[in-house]
């Protein structure tokens, strides 16, 4: 096959694929494994497959540049137990390592996928708080420069719980690398109930009560949960945090408050690979409990010794079911240089705050 790919102007060497087309080239040679051949989908990706060697060659494995940096890599095992629900592999993955790295760690065999997307995907909303919560990118994008949210909301399906708890965090729109416009979003979404939220000004988003159409001065300053905009009246619904009281108020009423690490409105902690939600009475309980933990000297995560070589057995089971227990590289899990690692067995991970319930 005659290779026809881009050339440097200095040495007229062919300029080798990014790390993007590779994990989406990958990805369709996936689904071609995965697809039956009178599928749509297998015709689709075979073209990509063959355009992709037309110009990088057959060989463009050999052509590919080492990258040596500081990037995680998600081990494909990890992706295949959570999309099978099974996400303590993925808790405990996590804690082998520095937390705030691996959350938003990157599987190139399934299209740069990381465990938000796949959490969502498979409606485990506690994990998707818990990876937020530990510095997960709620914008993190796949090979195509797609956004978790946008990824989700082409899809068919009831997924309208993860695209509202996303939106709560601040989650935009993007395709291509770049914001989708109105127009744009309305092609892509496949779901009307969706569509209203995202094409609206503050749908499903986190807001801040500023202000009332009524005599509800004991309102302002309450957090709330924006749904869906009634275009007659021009307000939305919303749905106070903590109370759960519904109201109708304008856009003028309301400032948007995105949810972050040090103000989530609740909590999700994970005990022996375990994850356990916690729920307040007030904003300011919550904000103070996270201030006790200092949350941001490393991450939540504590690893249980015995929990963790269940774990590490299930995981190794799974790759043998799988056939991919001589295709992973065990070292793919090993920490990156410079990144702290769990505690030895029978210690404690020290934490920056002091243990709940001291002072």
């Amino acid at each position: 096959m005659e290779q026809r790919g881009r050339r440097c102007p200095i040495c007229r060497g062919t300029i080798p694929p990014s790390r993007e087309q590779i994990s989406a080239i990958k990805l369709n040679q996936l689904m071609m494994k995965n697809v039956d051949k009178s599928d749509p989908r297998y015709e689709q990706c075979a073209r990509k497959v063959k355009e992709f060697e037309a110009e990088y060659g057959e060989d463009w494995e050999s052509t590919v540049i080492k990258y040596d940096d500081d990037c995680v890599s998600l081990p494909s095992y990890v992706v295949e137990a959570a999309k099978g629900g099974n996400f303590q592999t993925a808790l405990q993955w996590l804690g082998k390592g520095n937390i705030k790295d691996r959350v938003n760690a990157k599987s190139e065999s399934f299209g740069n996928a990381g465990l938000l997307i796949t959490a969502a995907l498979t409606k485990q909303y506690d994990l998707m708080t818990f990876l937020l919560l530990n510095g997960a990118d709620v914008n993190i994008m796949n090979s195509s420069g797609t956004s978790a949210l946008a990824s989700i909301c082409q899809i068919e399906g009831n997924l309208l719980t993860a695209i509202k708890l996303l939106l709560s965090w601040g989650a935009e729109f993007f395709v291509m690398g770049r914001r989708a416009t109105s127009q744009e979003m309305k092609q892509l979404v496949v779901n009307v109930a969706v569509a209203n939220l995202i094409l609206s000004e503050l749908g499903g988003r986190r807001c801040k009560i500023v202000s009332t159409l009524n005599t509800r001065d004991d309102l302002v300053g309450k957090m709330c949960v924006v749904g869906q905009h009634i275009k007659k009246s021009g307000q939305y619904e919303v749905t106070v945090e903590f109370t759960n009281e519904s109201l109708l108020l304008g856009a003028g009423n309301l400032e948007r408050y995105d949810r972050t690490p040090q103000d989530p409105g609740y909590f999700v902690e994970c005990k022996n690979n375990r994850l356990i939600r916690r729920d307040f009475k007030s904003n300011e309980e919550c904000r103070a409990f996270i201030a006790s933990l200092g949350a941001h000297e490393g991450g939540f995560v504590e690893v249980d010794p015995e929990a963790e070589a269940k774990a590490e057995q299930a995981a190794a089971d799974l790759l043998a079911e799988l056939g991919l227990d001589d295709l992973e590289d065990a070292s793919s899990n090993a920490p990156k240089k410079g990144a702290r690692s769990a505690p030895p067995a029978g210690k404690k991970k020290k934490r920056g705050g002091k243990k709940k319930g001291r002072k």
